[in-house]
């Protein structure tokens, strides 16, 4: 009984590059109480696959166990981010007629979702998440984004469904099933990403969120409480550590530290050393090309996208950019913007103790996850106190 009402949410992040497990109650608006947080770099995904199956899954069952054990929780409740890789996002109107003009109730809005979801029965995907891009009624043209409470005889939505690849899912439902957990609810990273790092009224328009991981990124495109557009690529600061690497002959994990050092804003003198192992070094202007060669094939990347979707955004409207990728690199977010001629700013969680964009997925994925255990929560009890019916 403990298990089932207990107030802790668990939540696994899959990176690209790192694994996280969190453990965390809410306190309070916007303060949550974190009891552990383990994380494990493994050798992540590429392509919409595991590079390393056995090992991701002997990574994500220590990470798991050690951060339960870590926060004393008995929660028997998993929720998992799922990376851009591993989702697609679909858009669609989805309308309704009611009996009568009446008041709109939760039931008629899940109604709608359902209508909708026609991936009961597809080979590849299950739905995970859905939610409303905006709502009109009666056939008018006004727009809303919600519609509970209003009077209305019929309702339309374009709605947005995020599925999850069912390979991706067996494949995490096996390990919840060895640690202990009895029930996995799958969140959309992107989804996650959008609803945490913007407010309610920012999300009124559309926005474009960029998040370069290590291995993977993805551009979101969103509205309202959906996503319009989802695209992910196998893309990151990783590669421009292995430019490096290849380029200048050097160790693996001292391009890695290059990269982390290297700011495009200055201009170097000619021969400036920016890092010295032993007999290795590398000159500040090479590591800058090399950075900035690499942003400009991720920036392509990026325009392809954008120019490739009917969702437009005004020219004054800046791109968003988060992720543990290049949001870190001094000097990256101009020279992407030069590349884009678009505005880019970094959004970062704000959760306290949480504010780097490194972090800004797990954290959306935490906040996201305790809405969703807090409404299922009241489900539970509207059951209780309707002889098993919602």
């Amino acid at each position: 009984m403990g298990s089932l009402f207990s107030k802790d949410i668990a939540v696994l992040d899959v990176g690209s590059r790192l694994i996280s497990a969190i453990v965390g109650v809410r306190k309070g608006q916007g303060i949550f109480g974190i009891k552990a947080d383990v994380e494990k770099q493994y050798s992540g995904y590429s392509e919409g696959d595991w590079l390393d199956e056995s090992e991701t899954r002997s990574v994500i069952i220590d990470v798991l166990r050690e951060a339960i054990e870590g926060a004393q929780s008995n929660t028997r409740n998993l929720f998992v981010g799922v990376p851009a890789e591993f989702c697609a996002v679909v858009t669609k109107n989805v309308g309704i007629t009611l009996d009568r003009e009446r008041k709109i109730i939760d039931a008629d809005i899940d109604f709608i979702f359902k209508k909708g979801d026609v991936f009961v029965n597809d080979p590849k995907y299950k739905t995970i998440n859905n939610a409303a891009i905006y709502y009109s009624l009666n056939e008018d043209d006004r727009l809303y984004f919600d519609v509970r409470g209003l009077q209305a005889y019929k309702v339309d939505s374009f709605v947005s469904y995020c599925l999850c690849e069912r390979k991706f899912i067996a494949f995490i439902e096996e390990i919840a099933k060895t640690c202990g957990f009895d029930n996995v609810h799958y969140i959309c990273t992107p989804w996650a990403e959008g609803l945490s790092l913007f407010e309610k009224e920012d999300r009124d328009n559309t926005y474009v969120l960029i998040d370069i991981g290590y291995l993977s990124s993805h551009v979101a495109i969103g509205r309202g409480e959906g996503l319009l557009s989802l695209a992910s690529f196998s893309m990151g600061s990783a590669h421009i550590a292995a430019d490096m690497y290849e380029y200048l002959d050097v160790p693996f994990d001292v391009a890695e530290r290059a990269k982390d050092l290297v700011d495009l804003n200055l201009n170097y003198a000619e021969g400036a050393i920016l890092i010295e192992d032993g007999n290795v070094s590398i000159e500040a202007n090479n590591a800058c090309d090399i950075v900035r060669a690499r942003l400009d094939m991720i920036a392509d990347i990026i325009k392809q996208i954008l120019s490739g979707v009917n969702y437009e955004t005004p020219s004054y409207a800046p791109l968003y950019l988060t992720g543990e990728g290049i949001a870190a690199i001094r000097g990256a977010k101009k020279y992407l913007s030069e590349q884009l001629v678009r505005n880019v700013e970094i959004v970062s969680p704000k959760l306290p103790g949480y504010v780097k964009a490194s972090q800004s997925s797990k954290t959306s994925v935490l906040m996201v996850a305790e809405s969703l255990s807090h409404f299922s929560f009241k489900d539970f009890i509207k059951k209780i106190f309707n002889g098993g019916k919602k």
